[in-house]
């Protein structure tokens, strides 16, 4: 057996014990230069080092043999990565805290390709599904990853939509990768199995938990050039993973929401706290210098409404400027039609309305018409 491999058979044993931070395993490690040289440590060091309570769990953790441990992992289709390996993701080099390794089932993201976090509110509105959508698709068109935790609303969003279009997403979790969470998500996790990974610090079998998932936050920042706020709120966990992203030097951009909506209050501080705005997914891939890097330059640009409706009307156009994301009804674009000087009947503003809807511009839902970017 090789001696990386012999290491990583330890590592995997000692990341395997519970209730010890990625912080005391780097102590031990500093100490002794080899994971094989923990399991041997003798109790007094482990104590001195970092407390007789992690000394206790280190010991009763030797009841299990490492080799039949590493073994039962495989057996299960989870992969390890650890500090000392060749392979493990260079981005984690160099911020505070990083992971002492990490547990996967599919790939890791290949750390030559441009990342994309994408966070915001688990109960977002119809807008920030929209964004997250439209920005998802943008990103991984060009060949994006993204990044995300897969929770409920912005994240799960995301990265549907960007496996949808053929790119690349990873999702890192608050519990075990063999954990599915939130259950609904069932679906999306099979997905980012064939295409992407899932990735988590946390042994096999830890159940989702509260304090878990800030620490987690850190990974889905770390893996990421950019992390992109979609929606949250004034107070919510989205900004935690903010705070750590600017902890490690990583670029922050914000979907800009209107003032009044509780849900874009968070984006809207952050802003003003100097927060980089991006109105669509070339803003970042421009300022990033990606733009040289990836392939599809200006594709997205190309796939905007006003080149599906070249050829339309002064009437249909007009129509489009005026209908977006927030539903308005047909009485609302009538009046707004007549306040730019637009003096075409009812029935012909009805008739450029279907052919919008048929041409799948926009659509109608409880009798309000809205943009559309299915």
């Amino acid at each position: 057996m090789k001696n990386s491999e012999n290491e990583k058979i330890y590592a995997c044993w000692l990341d395997s014990i519970r209730f010890i931070t990625s912080a005391n395993k780097y102590k031990l490690l500093d100490a002794v230069g080899t994971v094989s040289d923990i399991y041997n440590m003798k109790e007094s060091d482990i104590t001195f080092l970092i407390g007789k309570k992690n000394c206790e769990l280190i010991k009763q953790a030797k009841a299990q043999n490492p080799q039949t441990l590493y073994e039962k992992l495989q057996k299960a289709g989870v992969n390890y990565i650890f500090c000392n390996a060749d392979d493990f993701p260079t981005r984690f080099r160099t911020i505070p805290d990083p992971p002492f390794g990490l547990f996967y089932k599919g790939t890791l993201p290949n750390d030559r390709t441009p990342a994309v976090a994408m966070i915001g509110a688990r109960k977002c509105s119809e807008y920030g599904h929209c964004m997250a959508k439209k920005f998802a698709e943008g990103l991984g068109r060009r060949g994006v990853n993204i990044i995300s935790g897969m929770a409920l609303g912005i994240d799960g969003i995301s990265q549907r939509a960007a496996l949808d279009i053929g790119a690349r997403s990873y999702a890192v979790l608050g519990c075990g990768v063999d954990v599915v969470y939130p259950k609904s998500n069932q679906p999306l996790y099979e997905r980012l199995l064939t295409n992407g990974g899932i990735l988590s610090e946390y042994p096999l079998g830890t159940e989702p938990r509260p304090m878990l998932f800030p620490p987690r936050n850190r990974i889905i920042s770390a893996l990421s050039d950019v992390v992109l706020v979609v929606e949250a709120r004034e107070k919510s966990g989205t900004l935690i993973t903010v705070d750590m992203a600017l902890e490690q030097g990583r670029e922050v951009y914000v979907v800009p929401g209107r003032c009044t909506e509780n849900l874009s209050v968070g984006c809207n501080m952050l802003l003003r706290q100097g927060a980089s705005a991006a109105l669509c997914a070339e803003d970042i891939i421009n300022d990033m210098g990606w733009d040289q890097l990836l392939p599809g330059a200006n594709e997205e640009k190309k796939k905007c409404v006003s080149s599906y409706i070249k050829g339309f009307s002064t009437l249909a156009k007009t129509i489009c400027e005026i209908i977006d994301i927030i539903p308005v009804t047909q009485d609302t674009i009538i009046m707004l039609l007549r306040e730019k000087g637009f003096g075409e009947s009812v029935a012909e503003i009805s008739n450029t309305l279907v052919e919008l809807e048929l041409k799948g511009i926009i659509k109608r839902a409880g009798g309000q018409y809205q943009k559309k970017f299915d």
